[in-house]
């Protein structure tokens, strides 16, 4: 008298929960959450205490952006240069623009000629305005 023993499957006690959605939704997240830390920007970035203002307004603006530290460094869209080559470098990026205004964002702690020397290099390379970036409140 033998007995054989047969391979019993567990009872299922519940429905079956399909996780490759879950996973699915997970990496689009991830995903998501890499490319939108792409676009914040190198220039928005960069350690600056901005003057002060009371009347002013946030505004998005693809603009090519100028900005000048509490060391003095100087930085067009997020690569610092020097001032000898300021012009040069602006030039390419007013080229072909409808509107050729650029923005300065400078420290408030640096001395009043570094801004003025920067603004005038700007008007050399073709800028036709020049917006001054502040904090606001």
């Amino acid at each position: 008298m033998r007995r054989t023993r047969r391979s019993r499957t567990p009872m299922q006690t519940g429905p079956l929960l399909d996780l490759a959605p879950m996973v699915d939704v997970i990496f689009t997240l991830v995903i998501f959450f890499m490319v939108s830390t792409t676009f914040i920007s190198l220039e928005s970035g960069l350690p600056i205490d901005l003057p002060q203002a009371q009347s002013t307004e946030a505004q998005a603006t693809d603009l090519p952006t100028v900005t000048i530290t509490g060391e003095g460094r100087i930085y067009l869209a997020g690569a610092e240069v020097t001032e000898a080559s300021l012009v040069a470098a602006l030039r390419p990026l007013l080229s072909g623009r409808e509107t050729k205004t650029v923005v300065m964002r400078a420290d408030q702690s640096i001395e009043y000629g570094l801004p003025v020397r920067v603004m005038d290099l700007l008007k050399r390379a073709g800028a036709e305005r020049v917006a001054i970036a502040t904090g606001g409140n």
